[in-house]
């Protein structure tokens, strides 16, 4: 009686006839290069997508940028500072005078401020990347004009997708507003999780606020709880 072959049995013994010709032509082994789609997650991580900026490529562009009136008074474009791909990144609203004159983003009384939040979120300065919503100082210290951080905002949007990290914090109002294009007080903004570029954000006090109003210093602790536990999350 003649037995029926499955497509299986089938389909081996093609494949054992085919390596059978190919050992009696001294073929004894097949290269095979992995595709893409085999590609472990973690490889593909550590991959950068194709048409990702880099943030060097950006800042080189800010160097003598005169978008705005800003660049008229200004020592050094603050752009930005931090590691590319960190998972935090804090954005503040503009540089003030020692920010100016070294041309990085909170180092004066705020600054230390912010490093101490930092610290007690139990990382380091260097472990974030730190911003503002404008990368020259506005004069006096006054706050950033509309037209200013339309301006700016261009080269910050670049930042944040450069970077991608996978929770941004929006230090006091003005950044608040103008990140989330809203005119919601900063007192409602704060103990939400919004969305910008697809990334949560979190809204609190900037540093400059909590050192002219310490009692809030504990609201701001809320939000960093917020930031923690997102950061912790698997």
């Amino acid at each position: 009686m003649s037995r029926k072959v499955g497509l299986g049995e089938d389909i081996r013994g093609q494949l054992a006839a085919h390596l059978g010709r190919l050992e009696e032509e001294g073929v004894w082994g097949l290269e095979v290069k992995a595709t893409s789609a085999a590609s472990t997650p973690d490889e593909a991580a550590s991959t950068p997508a194709p048409d990702r900026e880099s943030l060097e490529e950006i800042a080189a562009e800010t160097v003598g940028c005169v978008l705005c009136k800003l660049s008229e008074g200004r020592t050094n474009v603050v752009f930005g500072v931090g590691p590319a791909r960190a998972r935090l990144m804090f954005i503040g609203e503009g540089p003030g005078r020692d920010e100016d004159l070294q041309g990085e983003p909170f180092v004066g009384r705020a600054g230390q401020m912010l490093n101490r939040i930092i610290k007690a979120m139990g990382l380091r300065r260097e472990d974030v990347y730190i911003a503002n919503a404008v990368k020259c100082r506005p004069p006096r210290n006054r706050n950033p004009e509309s037209d200013e951080l339309e301006a700016c905002g261009v080269f910050l949007q670049r930042q944040v997708e450069a970077i991608r990290p996978e929770i941004i914090v929006l230090l006091g109002r003005v950044a608040a507003q103008s990140v989330l294009q809203t005119g919601e007080p900063l007192g409602r903004l704060r103990g939400s999780v919004h969305e910008w570029l697809g990334i949560p954000v979190v809204c609190t006090y900037h540093p400059a606020y909590l050192l002219r109003n310490p009692a809030d210093k504990g609201k701001t602790w809320q939000d960093v709880q917020v930031v923690m536990e997102r950061l912790a999350a698997p």
